[in-house]
């Protein structure tokens, strides 16, 4: 199944638990990452099938901050990664 979709990720982060939506729209190749701050976009978005993969600017306490994304889809979970300048990072999800 595509990795297309609105998810809600669980990611433990050094600010905690966030929780933030993921949506990807495959037909415009786009998508967002939003949670308790500003939505970020989707930049090197790279979807196939159910694999996915893209970094965004995340805004924090302390400023925005690059971090990649690779994730696998299957039905309706995800399991990935995300790699910030701390390290990476596994994080699962659920389709909405």
């Amino acid at each position: 199944m595509s990795a297309a979709g609105t998810w809600k990720l669980t990611m433990n982060t050094p600010f905690g638990v966030q929780t933030p939506t993921l949506s990807i729209d495959a037909a415009s190749n786009t998508g967002t990452l939003s949670g308790a701050t500003e939505p970020s976009e989707l930049e090197d978005l790279k979807l196939d099938g159910d694999k996915v993969s893209f970094t965004t600017k995340v805004t924090t306490p302390m400023g925005k901050f690059p971090v990649s994304f690779e994730a696998t889809a299957d039905g309706d979970n995800m399991t990935g990664t995300f790699k910030t300048m701390m390290g990476k990072t596994e994080f699962s999800g659920v389709r909405l």
